[in-house]
């Protein structure tokens, strides 16, 4: 049944691209339903961008509308591999390139210069390799290419690909082992056009990465400078951060496109992240939108995780996700109730935590979650919360669940933050306290005021427990879950 769903869900989504592409295919062609629909069987692309891209690079490699027209399978790819794939082969001596031969250039990278030469696809007096060299920027010092080694028996990918590692080792000043794994890793790199490939060392280095790191993060060769010139251009400050520094600290950050921002930043927004938080942990944005999008719904699904939403570092949480999902598990199973953010989301062994039983929370984390229930800066209300013995021992879940009711009840929020250590209570304790308040006729008379009120509430927890501090823990065991169901 399952199996059966999905093949209807995809038949439904591949309907509806196909009517999309068929628009696409009608103003950019002017094509009739039947043309464009017999067109549209040799295209397996499903993402529209992507199929209008393709057709607005193919204009701007120069091919008519015929020429597209006569071979779809150029639209199936993106539209950045078109481009990598023209420049390449315009880089190694191919004085004409036709749809037909950017379509099966995986055919032609494999064969010899010589059979290229033969079948006039490269001119005879064509040297290959000092015409892939001639795009190096800056051009490499005299004794590091010896081209009398290349001949034109040999294929032509295999003079693109050693010509590309003897750069390399001379461009980012490396061993010849640290390339050889650099292109063991990143197969990318095998088939990046010469031009593509010094912009991006260029741009890395203008952003600030020393070669050292290039090297170590190899994926940043096959990134595509268009997209990085536009986002160090449109995104540089995005939510008030600093990119170029935050690019330092994550490399991966140096490849995301810049659609891929956009659509991020508007799923952070959608879900009320602030931007002091966003641009606290820049890296979010080295994800995916749909895995963005998908853990901030777990999360909010997650009261343990979604109580932190209002974190500045609540962010890592999305970041190292299973880090701390497992790590929530993990401490649920010791039965703590206070999970501080940095315990889940760091890196950290866990282990001092948990062995000295330190069930308690970090102050930050309370601190930022008054801040976000009371609107007030934490130097309102931190002295005060500071007095009270146990400020760092109560689940901020209780805290929450503390304020709500006090909402509920009528209570302002700033009557809350004069007597804030009342939140570290149980509402029911809370409710046992006023009601005694109430009961009280010469006490109902005194009272005047809501800060009154709270202060009387807490006297009169804490006389019981002779001023001590225990009162936090009374009752407290089942109090949210008792009350969510019951709420008065």
């Amino acid at each position: 049944m399952l199996l059966f769903n999905k093949k209807i869900i995809f038949q439904i989504r591949r309907y509806s691209h196909s009517n999309v592409h068929l628009k696409i295919l009608q103003d950019a062609f002017g094509l009739a339903v039947p043309e464009a629909n017999k067109f549209l069987r040799n295209i397996r692309q499903t993402n529209t961008d992507k199929f209008s891209g393709c057709i607005k690079m193919c204009r701007n490699l120069g091919f008519s509308d015929e020429e597209i027209l006569e071979y779809p399978g150029l639209l199936n790819g993106p539209p950045m591999i078109l481009e990598q794939h023209f420049m390449t082969l315009e880089e190694g001596g191919f004085h004409t390139i036709t749809p037909y031969i950017l379509l099966k250039y995986r055919k032609f990278f494999s064969k010899s210069i010589k059979d290229l030469k033969t079948d006039h696809l490269i001119k005879k007096e064509v040297n290959v390799a000092k015409s892939f060299a001639s795009y190096f920027d800056p051009q490499p010092d005299a004794n590091v290419m010896n081209y009398d080694e290349f001949t034109d028996d040999q294929q032509w990918r295999d003079v693109h690909y050693r010509l590309l590692k003897m750069y390399l080792k001379w461009r980012l000043q490396a061993t010849s082992e640290e390339i050889d794994l650099l292109f063991r890793i990143h197969h990318m790199v095998h088939n990046k056009s010469v031009r593509l490939l010094c912009e991006n060392i260029h741009l890395a280095l203008e952003v600030g990465l020393t070669l050292r790191r290039i090297v170590k993060s190899g994926y940043i060769l096959h990134s595509y400078p268009k997209y990085t010139k536009e986002v160090l251009r449109d995104f540089h400050n995005i939510a008030g951060g600093d990119l170029k520094k935050a690019i330092l600290g994550c490399p991966k950050l140096f490849m995301v496109s810049p659609k891929n921002y956009a659509k991020i930043y508007g799923i952070l927004k959608e879900h009320n992240i602030s931007d002091e938080t966003i641009r606290n942990q820049l890296n979010i944005f080295q994800l995916s939108p749909q895995t963005v999008k998908y853990r901030l719904e777990e999360i909010e699904n997650t009261p343990e995780l979604n109580i932190l939403k209002h974190n500045v570092n609540f962010l890592k949480l999305v970041v190292h996700h299973q880090r701390a999902k497992s790590r929530l598990s993990f401490l649920q199973e010791l039965q703590m109730k206070c999970l501080p953010l940095s315990i889940l989301s760091q890196d950290k062994p866990i282990d001092t935590h948990v062995r000295n039983g330190m069930d308690i929370n970090k102050l930050k984390d309370v601190l930022a979650l008054l801040k976000s229930l009371l609107g007030k800066d934490p130097k309102h209300f931190e002295k005060s919360l500071r007095r009270h013995p146990f400020h760092l021992a109560v689940p901020l879940q209780r805290i929450e669940d503390t304020f709500d009711c006090l909402v509920k009840m009528k209570f302002q929020s700033d009557a809350i933050c004069k007597v804030v250590s009342i939140l570290l209570y149980p509402r029911s304790t809370i409710k046992a306290a006023l009601k005694e308040v109430r009961s009280n006729p010469i006490l109902g008379r005194c009272v005047t005021s809501q800060f009154q009120k709270l202060n009387l509430v807490l006297y009169t927890i804490e006389k019981k427990h002779h001023f001590t501090g225990n009162g936090v823990w009374l009752d407290s065991s089942n109090d949210i879950t008792t009350n969510s169901t019951n709420k008065d």
